[in-house]
């Protein structure tokens, strides 16, 4: 029997055990030749789970897409391959030193990937793997609206039934891209700062200590990456991960960064991400018409009292344009829908009472200042835990005038701004 996992076709215990095994492996100091590796890193412990997916603030992001650069033909084993652009840029001298050492003898020529770095699967579109994640779960939504019989007049009634059925499931299964960008369904991928150089089973811890760990370029490997600015994903050991700290110390990565006009991490974060609401919640709001259409019924039967008696009529739900649609309901209509959903999506320490004053305010704000950006901008930091609810409209207005990503006072508590960079 294998010492370590091969497939998940095995029972909880046996594989909780195995992964054990792994990590005791790789956690062991006198496994390495130089006692440790600082950039052998557990990518699936606490903020390490969101790194490049999430500003300061908690806040979920995504890259600028005129920043994705694509990697050379020398390089790429996937055509269209890309990363962030001083991502690329290192990864081409990383590559172009293990060419050089492999040359000279200075590391084993016969492993598989340590020997000249491919690129296997780098960039993925958060937009892409979003919209494939939605399609399922509207999909799931309107199976259960056949299988319930849920049979709707129009728009309103539709949102009625599909908030309830929301608050069950959102939590585990986000459906806004904001929240499936800041779950574990999104792959690490979508920040831009990663690179695969092997296409191996993620779940086979057998397969990694073979080829990988127990591999003679292994230490070469691990530390070469440090000098670049790489981290090494601890369980999947051909992920390598641009490191874009720099406090107390600057890693490697900026001395291609810098190229860019990127100091530090803040400027990295600021200059190359955008938060995911911005662009999101005009889309969102396209979004509900279209699972509208989806889940309603062409037309259905419904008895109605008449004269003592009954009669069956045939219904015909509601249709619309999009400029109906818009005409139809307001955009303080849609916000609340939108906020409510949002508060479903995240663990909150929000009571209830707390939530629907929030919801109240924010629409309130909007009215004010008929612009729902700032309002977002606002929310999201509150729901990400950056912000304490003061339960006051001026409060939250003091934040809206505030410079971005300022700490205005003691609202923020720098204990939950985000330490993993």
């Amino acid at each position: 029997m294998a010492k370590y996992i091969e497939n998940n076709k095995i029972g909880a215990k046996s594989f909780f055990e195995k992964r054990q095994e792994y990590n005791k492996r790789l956690a062991d100091p006198s496994f390495y030749y130089d006692k440790t590796y600082k950039n052998l890193v557990d990518f699936k412990y606490g903020e390490k789970a969101l790194y490049g997916r999430v500003n300061r603030l908690f806040v979920p992001v995504e890259p600028k897409t005129d920043n994705i650069k694509r990697f050379s033909s020398r390089v790429a084993e996937t055509n269209g391959a890309g990363a962030l652009n001083f991502v690329v840029d290192a990864f081409h001298d990383l590559a172009l030193q293990f060419q050089k050492c492999a040359f000279t003898g200075k590391i084993d020529i016969s492993d598989t990937f340590l020997n000249t770095l491919k690129v296997f699967k780098a960039y993925e579109s958060p937009q892409k793997s979003y919209t494939n994640h939605r399609e399922i779960y509207f999909d799931t939504l309107v199976k259960i609206f056949r299988e319930r019989e849920i049979k709707v007049r129009n728009f309103d009634q539709f949102i009625d039934h599909l908030l309830p059925l929301l608050e069950k499931s959102a939590h585990r299964n986000p459906i806004t891209k904001p929240a499936f960008v800041k779950s574990r369904r999104c792959s690490p991928g979508t920040s831009g700062l990663v690179i695969e150089i092997a296409n191996l089973d993620p779940v086979n811890d057998q397969e990694k200590i073979n080829q990988f760990v127990d591999s003679n370029n292994w230490n070469f490997y691990v530390n070469t990456c440090n000098s670049y600015g790489f981290m090494v994903d601890r369980f999947v050991p051909w992920r390598m991960v641009a490191d874009i700290g720099s406090e107390p110390i600057k890693s490697a990565m900026f001395e291609y960064a810098e190229k860019y006009d990127l100091h530090s991490t803040d400027d990295v974060i600021d200059n190359f991400y955008e938060p995911v609401h911005v662009k999101y919640y005009n889309i969102f709001k396209s979004d509900l018409l279209v699972l509208y259409n989806r889940a309603k019924l062409s037309r259905f039967l419904e008895l109605q009292r008449c004269d003592g008696g009954t009669i069956t009529r045939t219904v015909y739900p509601a249709t619309y344009t999009p400029t109906t649609y818009y005409a139809s309901f307001s955009e303080q209509y849609f916000l609340r829908v939108y906020l409510k959903i949002r508060f479903f999506e995240e663990e909150s320490h929000f009571s209830e009472n707390e939530k629907k004053l929030i919801i109240d305010d924010c629409v309130e704000i909007y009215l004010q200042h008929n612009d729902v950006q700032p309002v977002l901008d606002v929310f999201e930091k509150m729901l990400n835990k950056t912000l304490d609810y003061r339960g006051s409209l001026s409060y939250i207005i003091r934040h809206i005038d505030a410079t971005e990503g300022e700490m205005v006072d003691a609202a923020f508590d720098p204990v939950t701004v985000f330490q993993g960079y």
